[in-house]
């Protein structure tokens, strides 16, 4: 998927163009919805020990999904005194994500926008997070952001923090967000997103076709290794690659722990993480910077 700066340039115009005036603040909200998930799971890495990392990973990939991005955007907008025209900047915010997603090259994911009727991942596949195209609309959401900075902080926040009724939308909805897809798990394993059921079912791998994104591989006695979501080694056959690289692969098994590469591409962590990474701070940075511009206003 594209980084969250690519997400602030498109976002910000597409929704623009839809909704009259629409304020920025919730519109770059409305840019890292689908993503807050994936950001989540990291957290669930380290603060839950042992926790189950194929049910996370699923866990995941539902509240991910076009619905859940719109029941959490529910959710957000409950904060809102334009309740409604906050809760249509956010969705389609989330649609519009989710839409740019699968542009890249992304093995093993995709977007789920018709999730939970259909569990088939969205795919364009047209070119690589380490491409021109990536690049390009990564510049134009920084210069997006720099261009609106000023107005957006300047706009009212609008917010409506002390009604009680308010809180309750906010409470009621986030718990259907977050409880729900627990319920639900057997239906994107079924349709092995993210190959989580080939991946799981340890004996039933051998000649299984399989597919693995963004992993941290490693070269040890002339073996290469890579290693999974779920914190797994796979031994790769067919690989003549010596350093420690961030790898995407597609490939077959040969046994339980071993298998034949059919394809792979290396991956530049540091402009995809920093790219990201810095997307979210200048999100903050937004926020903060608009409650300082507007801290003598009333927020009702």
């Amino acid at each position: 998927m594209p980084n969250t700066l690519a997400h602030l340039g498109i976002g910000g115009t597409a929704t623009r163009l839809a909704i009259t005036k629409a304020d920025l603040k919730w519109i770059y909200l409305g840019c890292i919805i689908p993503d807050l998930p994936w950001i989540f799971q990291r957290l669930g890495n380290v603060l839950i020990p042992g926790i189950n990392l194929y049910d996370l990973r699923l866990y995941v990939i539902v509240q991910s999904t076009l619905l859940f991005s719109i029941i959490l955007s529910l959710s957000l907008a409950s904060f809102s005194k334009e309740y409604f025209k906050t809760f249509l900047i956010l969705a389609f915010g989330c649609l519009i994500h989710l839409l740019l997603d699968p542009f890249q090259k992304k093995w093993a994911n995709g977007t789920q926008l018709f999730a939970p009727f259909s569990w088939e991942m969205l795919n364009f596949d047209l070119f690589w997070p380490e491409s021109f195209p990536t690049y390009f609309i990564t510049l134009f959401g920084l210069f997006y952001f720099i261009m609106t900075f000023k107005e957006g902080i300047v706009a009212p926040l609008n917010l409506d923090l002390k009604r009680f009724n308010r809180w309750l939308i906010f409470i009621a909805v986030i718990l259907i967000y977050f409880l729900v897809p627990l319920f639900i798990l057997d239906q994107p394993f079924d349709s092995d997103n993210h190959f989580v059921k080939t991946l799981k079912n340890v004996k039933e791998r051998p000649g299984k076709y399989f597919e693995i994104d963004r992993r941290a591989y490693r070269y040890e006695n002339g073996i290469g290794i890579l290693n999974t979501f779920a914190e797994e080694d796979i031994i790769l056959k067919g690989m003549n690659l010596k350093s420690k690289e961030t790898l995407s692969i597609r490939a077959k098994f040969i046994d339980e722990h071993t298998a034949e590469v059919i394809e792979y591409h290396v991956h530049s962590v540091l402009f995809r993480d920093g790219t990201s990474y810095s997307g979210l701070a200048m999100i903050f940075i937004f926020w903060t910077a608009s409650f300082y511009t507007n801290r003598n206003k009333n927020i009702s």
